[in-house]
């Protein structure tokens, strides 16, 4: 493949903005992150303190947010999320396509200008016994990233109309994660949130 041959292919791949959420947060950062959220969120969050579970839910919420609007030019409580009749979130006023998942204490949050899933799954030692090989987490983190990218979960199959481009993501030990696209191919760009 010649150097122009790789930089054409290399500007063809859609690109990909991942954060990396740390969903371990300090109280007061979570209060503030708790403001951020609709109506219907914080309802779900319920109020502070909050039990281990919901304190997760309102770390990923409040960030996706604060992302989103980082990338939309507004503030984050005033990005209106709306879902598909499906269930795949999106912007109701337009914007980049983006996918959110978390697992354990890491969330991730994938922006584009396409079509765009993300996963991640905690791999436990004991539970990666019974499943087989290792490589059982990076076919299931590819397979769900593809689901929410056509918004059709588990249930889709990539094909057809969708031209769908996956990518293994390196986003520390103990964590497996893909990213799927609508488009040629991926470039993913690995951020800190």
């Amino acid at each position: 493949m010649t150097t122009v041959t790789r930089l054409a292919t290399f500007r063809s791949m859609v690109p990909v903005d991942i954060y990396l959420v740390r969903l371990d947060r300090p109280e007061p950062e979570l209060q503030r992150l708790h403001g951020l959220l609709s109506g219907e969120e914080r309802a779900r969050a319920g109020a502070p303190p909050f039990p281990p579970r919901k304190r997760r839910y309102v770390a990923r919420q409040g960030a996706l947010r604060e992302i989103l609007g980082r990338h939309c030019g507004v503030p984050a409580a005033q990005i209106q999320l709306v879902r598909t009749d499906r269930g795949k979130p999106y912007i109701a006023d337009g914007g980049p396509r983006f996918s959110v998942a978390d697992s354990g204490d890491l969330a991730l949050v994938a922006i584009a200008r396409r079509e765009v899933g993300v996963d991640v799954e905690q791999v436990r030692p004991r539970a990666a016994a019974p499943l087989g090989t290792p490589g059982f987490f990076e076919r299931w983190t590819r397979r769900e990233a593809a689901g929410k990218a056509l918004g059709t979960g588990l249930r889709g199959r990539p094909g057809g109309e969708h031209a769908l481009s996956t990518s293994p993501l390196d986003v520390g030990p103990g964590f497996a994660a893909a990213v799927a696209v609508e488009g040629p191919g991926v470039r993913a760009r690995l951020r800190t949130y």
